[in-house]
């Protein structure tokens, strides 16, 4: 028995531990760690990462100008027999002249040819360089990207916050609701004259647009958490939680001239477009150097043989089908063209002109948006701790028309007033916190300034003071 004892509860003790495991709560993820997480499980992201090798690659093929290339041709097939020259008196006779067919045989050839550069005018450095460039732009290009995902996960997580938020704001209303209404059926019951059967409908309004509310609520957490799970790649199975709050607003540390100059160092448009510039003054360069010819040293030879053929040994006579040789030479390679050349250069410097003209446009543009969100982040800052004043003052007024209304020196009309005011300053402040927050993150992705915080990445620029 005792045994039985002892094997029951040491089972007991396993169940128990099984089944606390598998309840264990999904874990809290902060807003830098689902960060991190969609930037690391993005196809966005990957694919443009993707650019990045072919830009690299694009440049290690331009590299490759540099050093010898070589070209091989093998081929067979029939060739004439043919006999040597015969001397017959003071004349050469050949028994097989090459109007006449006296049969035929296989003949194999190899020709070759390597050639090095070795000056161009430019033709390749330019076209390296400009492929550096575009390396720059691809990258930045990555960049960009991450700016959205950032933003978009900011986002959805500070919407989910939000909507949790919201929900403890529902559980209270309801729970003063619920007060209220107690306090109303009982001063009914006893027939005071402080309440009307009419309070309980006007109560039943409240309680019928909070249910709408908390319903909004629901759904729109549900909608931020979705997101979320989709943006850092869980699946149906995979759960977490998040802040409860959120961040308290904080001034901004510096004025708008300093964010206008870190979205002029940082932002990834202005990256693209310097690095842009000068890739396209390059090409415009190397289409110009295509009008000079290339020098080249080469080794070239071919090596043929044909059974039904034998050597002639003349050295001012060429056998195709039977011969080998070799040797190194030095050549010019210079391409005329009517017209091609040129206009692919007025291609090129319409190209550079347009790229000129999209850095006007970002020099005006950019500095505007940048403006626009500042003024967003100010006003939504200062709107903040205003609301944030008005709903706190609001609850001290429902907790003193409470008291008031108990001692008998109040009025339900008071209580219900309000109730009002402190719903609407309360939802309104949480509504403004939220939008204070994604301005932030608006103000970042505007200045490029999320590109300080990247994994891997530390761009130098300066702080604010």
């Amino acid at each position: 028995m005792a045994y039985g004892a002892r094997l029951g509860a040491v089972l007991l003790g396993l169940l128990l531990t099984v089944s606390g495991a598998g309840a264990a709560e999904p874990p809290v993820l902060t807003l830098p760690q689902l960060t991190a997480m969609a930037l690391e499980y993005s196809p966005e992201v990957k694919a443009s990462q993707s650019q990045v090798t072919v830009a690299k690659e694009q440049k290690a093929e331009v590299q490759g100008y540099y050093y010898p290339q070589i070209d091989t041709l093998v081929n067979s097939g029939l060739a004439p027999n043919a006999r040597l020259p015969q001397v017959q008196g003071n004349q050469i006779v050949y028994p097989d002249p090459k109007n006449r067919i006296h049969g035929f045989n296989i003949f194999g050839r190899l020709d070759f040819k390597a050639v090095q550069p070795l000056y161009t005018f430019g033709k390749i450095s330019y076209r390296e360089d400009a492929a550096g460039k575009n390396v720059n732009i691809k990258k930045a290009e990555v960049d960009n990207k991450r700016g959205e995902v950032i933003f978009n996960v900011a986002q959805a997580y500070y919407g989910l916050v939000l909507a949790e938020q919201g929900k403890g704001a529902v559980k209270e209303a309801r729970s003063y609701l619920s007060d209220t209404r107690s306090r109303i059926n009982r001063l009914l019951q006893i027939k005071s004259t402080s309440v009307a059967e009419a309070d309980l409908y006007r109560l039943a309004a409240y309680e019928g647009a909070l249910e709408k509310f908390a319903a909004e609520t629901d759904e729109g957490a549900k909608v931020a958490y979705q997101a979320l799970k989709a943006f850092i790649g869980y699946g149906p199975g995979q759960e977490f939680t998040v802040s409860s709050e959120l961040p308290d607003p904080k001034a901004a540390p510096a004025g708008l001239d300093y964010y206008i100059k870190t979205s002029l160092e940082l932002r990834p448009e202005f990256t693209m477009l310097k690095e842009g510039l000068v890739a396209r003054d390059l090409l415009v360069k190397a289409a110009k150097a295509d009008l000079y010819p290339d020098f080249f040293l080469a080794v070239v030879g071919a090596i043929s043989g044909a059974p039904g053929r034998r050597t002639l040994q003349d050295p001012y006579v060429q056998d195709y089908f039977n011969e080998h040789w070799v040797g190194p030479v030095l050549g010019m390679k210079w391409h005329w063209d009517f017209g091609i050349t040129s206009a692919k250069i007025r291609q090129a410097q319409a190209e550079l002109q347009g790229l000129q003209h999209q850095n006007r446009a970002a020099l005006m543009g950019i500095p505007v948006e940048v403006a626009k969100e500042f003024g967003k982040l100010q006003e939504n800052y200062k709107a903040t701790v205003g609301l944030e004043k008005a709903y706190v003052n609001a609850r001290r007024w429902l907790i003193t028309a409470f008291s008031n209304f108990d001692m008998g020196i109040g009025k339900m009309e008071d209580i219900f007033q309000a109730f009002e005011r402190y719903g609407a300053f309360r939802g309104d402040y949480l509504m403004t916190l939220y939008q204070y927050n994604v301005s932030v993150t608006k103000l970042d992705k505007a200045t490029g300034a999320f590109r300080r915080t990247m994994p891997g990445e530390t761009p130098k620029t300066s702080q604010a003071q």
